[in-house]
């Protein structure tokens, strides 16, 4: 069984975790290029330089840590994401946030959000900085309510929108129609296309394997933990049932002819359980014994939790039950411990 070294799977998860920057310190760049669209009819034979395809802008946005292709689709112009490329770390030190904003190198076409365009609110300086950080990534208020994928947290924009149009994203019905009843236009994001999907899972396909085998690992243990338990519970309740049951009496018939009779006394392994056969007052003098417990024992209950007690009067009383003629009323008691249980029969002649 092969063994998985926890210690390494935890540093190879702190290492891609320092791998990827935080979304405070990420910023965007972006790369634009040129590429050709099919048309009907124009192959490479009726048009051998390509001179009548149709073109559309492709971007290249990376931020956070992930990168995607982005397909110019919405025919927005301007406020789009800031291409940091242009603005490097020493050099917009000293510049404020609005500054960086505004930069005009900075500026694209590319909108990796939906947008509401045409309302003013939303197209303020202090509004689009609101949500962001002193190094803003978009110059523009995303208009949907899920991230983008490229670190955003919709949760930093939300509010702004919110207190700024009275709309909340969160709960909105229809973006659209919320956009146009505040006199605005709605714009969908530029189509999006994940290119780093497979570098991200290769980079993350060991770590991810070595999880899933502590996964099914930690499920065999707990299975194997839980049928343990169950045992256990399972031995401990055998074991309460044999060591700790209750006393309890009972006798094969109530009627013991000559005096003689079998009862069965259930409890606790091991036990002893005192059994007497007892008459009143009146009942010993008529049957001339000299005690008014006319038998006693002392039984230990065996390993299946029971004690049989055959029950047997003195000869000499015996005979003077049979001349008496007439059943005589008699009490068992047996008794272990604490616990005492009786039961009422007839010693018959």
């Amino acid at each position: 069984m092969k063994r998985i070294d926890l210690a390494r799977a935890a540093g190879a998860i702190a290492v891609l975790a320092l791998a990827v920057p935080a979304s405070a310190a990420a910023v965007p760049t972006v790369t634009t290029t040129e590429a050709k669209l099919d048309s009907p009819g124009v192959t490479f034979l009726t048009d051998p330089t390509g001179g009548t395809l149709p073109s559309q802008t492709r971007y290249t946005v990376s931020n956070d840590g992930y990168a995607f292709d982005y397909a110019e689709t919405n025919s927005v112009t301007g406020g789009g994401v800031l291409n940091y490329a242009v603005l490097p770390t020493a050099f917009r030190a000293p510049a404020t946030a609005e500054e960086k904003r505004t930069y005009p190198a900075a500026q694209t076409d590319v909108q990796a959000h939906a947008t509401c365009s045409g309302v003013t609110a939303l197209t303020t300086g202090a509004n689009i900085l609101a949500w962001q950080s002193s190094d803003p990534a978009y110059n523009y208020i995303p208009w949907q309510k899920s991230s983008a994928g490229l670190g955003d947290d919709p949760a930093k924009w939300i509010p702004v929108v919110k207190t700024a149009t009275g709309v909340d994203l969160s709960t909105a019905a229809n973006l659209t129609t919320a956009c146009t009843g505040l006199g605005g236009t709605y714009h969908a994001a530029d189509t999006q296309s994940a290119i780093a999907t497979a570098l991200i899972a290769n980079a993350l396909a060991p770590v991810q394997k070595q999880l899933a085998d502590l996964t099914k690992a930690k499920a065999a243990l707990d299975k194997t933990a839980a049928a343990d338990k169950e045992g256990r519970k399972a031995a401990e309740e055998a074991y309460q049932a044999q060591y700790n049951r209750s006393l309890r009496l009972k006798v094969a018939t109530k009627r013991f002819a000559g005096g003689t009779g079998v009862l069965l006394v259930t409890g606790s392994v091991g036990d002893p359980v005192a059994v007497t056969l007892e008459v009143g007052k009146k009942q010993r003098r008529t049957l001339g014994a000299s005690s008014r417990e006319l038998f006693a024992v002392v039984e230990e209950i065996d390993d299946r939790g029971v004690a049989l007690v055959t029950i047997k009067i003195e000869k000499a009383v015996a005979k003077t039950l049979a001349k008496h003629g007439k059943p005589i009323p008699a009490t068992i008691r047996a008794q272990s411990g604490a616990y005492t249980k009786s039961a009422k029969v007839k010693l018959v002649p």
